[in-house]
C-alpha cells in the first residue's frame, strides 16, 4: 500500500492512504502521458491477429538491440525474440498458431526504454 500527504491535509498533519489499485488508477493518465511520446511508433499488426503478428520497433537512440516478449494473461512469457535495430528500427514476426484466443501483452525493451502494447488473438 502506498501513502501520501494530501495538500489540504498538510496543515492537519494527517496522512491519507490509498490502496495500490486506486493509486495506479489515479496515476495512470500521468504515466500514459509520459510514455505516449516515446512509444508512438511502436506498432503491432494486425490486431486482432490469428496466425502471426508483426511488431515494428521504432528507432531508440543509443540502442542497437531490442527484445520483443509476448506474455499471456497470467504474465507467462510465451514468446521472446531479440531484434537488431537498424537506422529505421526493427521488426519481429510473432507466431500465434496454437495460442489460445485472448489478450496478450507485447513488451519491447530497448536500452532503458520499455514499450507495451496489447494484442488480441482470435
Amino acid at each position: 500500500m502506498f501513502s501520501f500527504i494530501s495538500s489540504n491535509l498538510l496543515n492537519t498533519g494527517r496522512q491519507m492512504a490509498l490502496p495500490l489499485p486506486l493509486f495506479m488508477l489515479l496515476a495512470a493518465p500521468a504515466a500514459r502521458a509520459q510514455i505516449s511520446t516515446e512509444a508512438e511508433e511502436l506498432s503491432v499488426y494486425p490486431n486482432p491477429a490469428h496466425i502471426r503478428a508483426t511488431v515494428q520497433v521504432p528507432v531508440v537512440p543509443g540502442a542497437t538491440r531490442a527484445t520483443v516478449t509476448l506474455t499471456d494473461g497470467q504474465g507467462t512469457v510465451v514468446f521472446e525474440q531479440p531484434v537488431s535495430l537498424m537506422a529505421a528500427g526493427g521488426k519481429a514476426e510473432v507466431p500465434l498458431l496454437g495460442r489460445k484466443p485472448g489478450l496478450y501483452r507485447v513488451v519491447v525493451q530497448a536500452g532503458d526504454q520499455r514499450m507495451v502494447r496489447t494484442l488480441t488473438v482470435e
